[in-house]
């Protein structure tokens, strides 16, 4: 075999890279884990738990933990492959009260409307802000590019969706 010839920076990156690796296995990650973080080429499968926790089983099984209206909206998103436009949100109303109700401790039917007006407000403020955490708590997960399969993001069109395909995706029933 023949051998590499790397020059002093590449051989500092390959360092780094061993580094990185060791520290990863330190953490508990096995070699197959770290083989199918590094190799993922799309999407992998996304199960959404009962009380709301994301697992991605092809990502070493990380958990996404969501507070309760980020849960709502995500599994709102979830179940509509096409996305939801931001003006068309409040049309889901009833449908978010239902899954918020499902992912909260509030069993004041006022607590539970005050959080998904606020979702659905014109203003918008709160639905942005709602899918900005999502994306962050993916991105420090999983990394921007994975993360980017996961995430709500906003078409040309203005519709929000989830872009994994919903094959790769489990609901709790």
């Amino acid at each position: 075999m023949d051998q590499l010839v790397l020059d002093d920076d590449t051989r500092a990156l390959v360092l780094a890279v061993k580094d990185l690796l060791k520290d990863l296995r330190a953490r508990g990650l096995s070699d197959d884990m770290i083989d199918t973080l590094v190799k993922r080429d799309g999407p992998g499968r996304l199960v959404l738990d009962r009380n709301g926790i994301i697992s991605l089983p092809d990502y070493g099984d990380v958990k996404i933990y969501l507070n309760p209206i980020e849960r709502t909206l995500y599994t709102l998103l979830l179940r509509y492959e096409d996305g939801i436009s931001a003006d068309d949100i409040w049309m889901y109303y009833d449908e978010l009260c239902d899954i918020y109700r499902r992912q909260t401790v509030y069993d004041n039917p006022d607590q539970i409307e005050a959080a998904v007006d606020a979702l659905c407000d014109d203003d918008r403020a709160t639905l942005q802000t709602n899918i900005s955490r999502i994306k962050r708590k993916l991105v420090e997960k999983v990394g921007k590019i994975a993360a980017d399969q996961y995430a709500i993001v906003r078409g040309r069109n203005g519709v929000y969706r989830i872009a994994v395909p919903r094959n790769l995706v489990s609901l709790p029933r």
